[in-house]
């Protein structure tokens, strides 16, 4: 049945899908990050001296996705007696260098920071993260569609950067009008 409420709404995802899908360029990434706090490591501790998190240069922005590639993973680690899921993070940027590739800012109770990735001729990844007091501060390169893990002996973070593929609406997200007769 046919209601003008539903035919707004299809019509709203449609514009929608179709305007994230058109600005999505082939060089684009999705970046999915999992932060996660080792139980058994209370007794951790930091031997230096500490320093906030700083902001990293960035002259573009990051947009929000939905989480699709670690979804097995943040699964296993909520199951696990040992480690407890902190944080899912997933989002969208630009293929671009490190000057001008977005930050990925995290601003939680627990936990703050920001992660870059940025493509020079490689892949790469820039993190400065504190959480709970502890900081992990790492520069990485990268390899696409691989999980790279990141350890502290209070933390971790799994990370996956894939492609950014153009979506096409599907017929779902499209629901044509009736035809009216006079």
């Amino acid at each position: 049945m046919f209601t003008k409420s539903r035919f707004l709404k299809k019509t709203a995802v449609f514009l929608t899908t179709s305007i994230v899908a058109a600005s999505v360029s082939a060089k684009d990434y999705m970046v999915e990050v999992l932060v996660f706090e080792n139980i058994n490591g209370a007794t951790a501790t930091e031997s230096h001296s500490y320093e906030a998190p700083r902001k990293m240069k960035a002259g573009s922005k990051a947009w929000f996705r939905a989480p699709t590639m670690l979804l097995s993973e943040a699964q296993s680690i909520e199951s696990s007696p040992d480690y407890q899921l902190a944080h899912h993070y997933s989002w969208g940027i630009e293929s671009l260098s490190y000057e001008d590739s977005a930050n990925y800012t995290i601003f939680e109770a627990e936990s703050q920071g920001y992660i870059k990735v940025y493509a020079e001729q490689l892949l790469f990844t820039n993190i400065d993260i504190d959480y709970k007091g502890f900081r992990m501060k790492e520069k990485r390169r990268l390899k696409l569609n691989e999980k790279h893990f990141f350890d502290h002996p209070k933390f971790g973070l799994l990370m996956q950067v894939s492609r950014l593929v153009k979506e096409e609406p599907t017929e779902d997200d499209i629901e044509i009008a009736p035809e009216v007769t006079p």
